[in-house]
């Protein structure tokens, strides 16, 4: 939990990530797409949060890991991967194809 704390940044983050029409409102924890709200759990959040981010940027299962879960877990588990493919059902295909999948490496929303 500690580790966890002290990988967030000092500054200042915005309360809202967007994305096109794609709104992440980290302040109401609400994402809204063409102004319809998308329910989301808390991990889908938790993941698209850090994904949008991290913008542009591949971050890989591990990083994910550290910074979605607080707890360790196996880095050879699916866990990222199931909370990524639910993650994408979720969101209009425009969307869920921007988050990409780099191969050996990990995760890229572009």
């Amino acid at each position: 939990r500690i580790r966890s704390l002290l990988r967030r940044p000092n500054g200042m983050l915005p309360d809202r990530l967007e994305l096109d029409d794609l709104i992440l409102d980290t302040k109401a924890g609400r994402l809204t797409v063409s102004d319809k709200e998308i329910p989301l759990t808390t991990r889908e959040y938790a993941l698209l949060e850090y994904l949008l981010r991290n913008k542009d940027m591949i971050v890989s299962r591990e990083n994910i890991l550290d910074h979605v879960w607080d707890n360790f877990y196996d880095t050879l588990s699916n866990v990222v991967d199931v909370h990524l493919k639910n993650l994408r059902k979720k969101l209009p295909k425009k969307y869920a194809e921007r988050i990409e999948t780099i191969r050996g490496k990990g995760y890229r929303v572009a």
